[in-house]
């Protein structure tokens, strides 16, 4: 199905948010030691002095670009389709030395290929979504670039099927930053799939509704998804500003309203209720154990925003989860359900939260929503500002190169040149 213009225009956008929080997560101390003990040549590796064979490079692209939660998600989708796109079409273009519009279309089919399932699935609760359906959107990259008929490419769909993984939804709020291998492990398995297809290995027939209808999935509406292909899910993407999960930042764009209304004094807060849907009610965690907890830690999210001036990489630090003053703060944090808000969805997300101050007075903001989300667009300037603030501590001055060349990855005759622009 050709892709229009303006689908190709909104991928770049994507495609270069997603480099950017790649690039960023290259900084993290697991991911550099995961390239380092792995990295032993093969293709290179986008942001790090570095080569593996082609699937590690889709495994450590994948871990690198969820390491600081900065990666775009969809809602439709359930989960993140992207960086479980990029990560293997990164590795398989370079393995080709594709152009950067053959790695544009894998990104949009794979998004698309992933979108689909996740959508027409009902995943089982106490599962995470990343690395589950979006092994269906890495094996759709790597067909793409690879040629696949339609045939080939829904064998290597089928075998995909299989390779998902079994996540907890639980890990990330309990300090498991085992969370952040998920979408790389699927991104490696969907590159392997092809691998393992063209060696003769052979899938289940129909293994998408089998294996996501009722082994990672509780059901599978077949009529959903078919009536989804071409709907352009990557349209419908949400970015985010904050390194923190999603549904804390409702919370974070009330703080936001109040504190552009007047300062909160730490000191000065009595107590602060926050009432929101079912999903993001369970963020509720006041003392979060490592990086990753506080990242999906309303209480914390907040806190940190309040103190720090930012919920950017480093208000999640080691050292900014041990704060004493931070989390004396975040513990008076309370989050509850409002089942009226949970009755809401997926139409409208809301948050509500009230501060109470220490001489009886309160304020509150109710929120629907935050800006990044599909029917509240970040304008490009602040996605090339995001973009800086990812790439510039590791690449100085080159970022604004970097970022024309992601941004516009159709004008790249190899994706050579983007590799080397994208090399410490």
């Amino acid at each position: 199905m050709p892709v229009p213009d303006h689908v190709r225009a909104h991928a770049g956008l994507i495609l270069a948010d997603t480099l950017g929080a790649i690039l960023a997560g290259h900084a993290e101390r697991e991911v550099r030691v995961m390239v380092e003990r792995h990295a032993t040549g093969g293709v290179p590796l986008l942001g790090a002095a570095a080569a593996a064979p082609p699937p590690m490079a889709a495994f450590l692209t994948g871990f690198a670009g969820t390491a600081v939660e900065l990666d775009e998600g969809n809602y439709p989708a359930g989960g993140h389709p992207a960086i479980h796109a990029v990560a293997p079409a990164l590795a398989e273009a370079a393995a080709l030395g594709a152009s950067g519009a053959a790695l544009l279309t894998a990104v949009i089919e794979g998004y698309e290929a992933g979108s689909r399932v996740g959508h027409a699935m009902r995943l089982r609760p106490a599962a995470h979504p990343h690395g589950t359906w979006g092994v269906i959107g890495a094996a759709a990259a790597v067909a793409s670039l690879r040629g696949y008929d339609p045939a080939r490419r829904q064998a290597a769909l089928d075998l995909a099927a299989s390779l998902g993984l079994a996540t907890s939804g639980t890990a990330s709020l309990r300090g498991g930053s085992v969370r952040n291998v998920y979408a790389g492990m699927a991104a490696q398995n969907g590159l392997l799939a092809a691998d393992l297809l063209e060696a003769g290995v052979t899938g289940e027939p129909g293994g998408i509704p089998v294996v996501f209808g009722g082994v990672i999935g509780e059901a599978f509406d077949a009529v959903a998804y078919v009536a989804a292909e071409g709907r352009w899910f990557i349209l419908e993407s949400f970015l985010k500003q904050a390194s923190c999960c999603r549904e804390t930042q409702g919370a974070l764009e009330a703080v936001e309203l109040l504190l552009a209304e007047a300062p909160i004094e730490a000191g000065q807060v009595e107590a602060i209720e926050v009432a929101t849907f079912a999903s993001a009610a369970t963020l509720a965690e006041r003392a979060p154990a490592a990086p990753i907890a506080g990242r999906f830690s309303i209480p914390f999210t907040v806190a940190t925003r309040i103190l720090r001036g930012h919920a950017w990489i480093e208000a999640f630090s080691r050292d900014a989860i041990a704060d004493p003053a931070t989390r004396a703060l975040a513990a008076k944090v309370g989050v509850v359900e409002d089942p009226a808000y949970t009755a809401r969805l997926p139409a409208e997300r809301l948050c509500r939260l009230t501060l109470r101050l220490a001489d009886g007075s309160s304020r509150e903001r109710v929120v629907c929503g935050t800006p990044g989300d599909p029917d509240r667009p970040l304008p490009e300037a602040a996605l090339r500002e995001k973009f800086r603030r990812s790439v510039e501590p590791s690449h100085g001055g080159r970022w604004e190169r970097m970022w024309e060349m992601a941004r516009h990855p159709d004008r790249l005759a190899s994706t050579t040149e983007l590799f080397d622009a994208f090399r410490p």
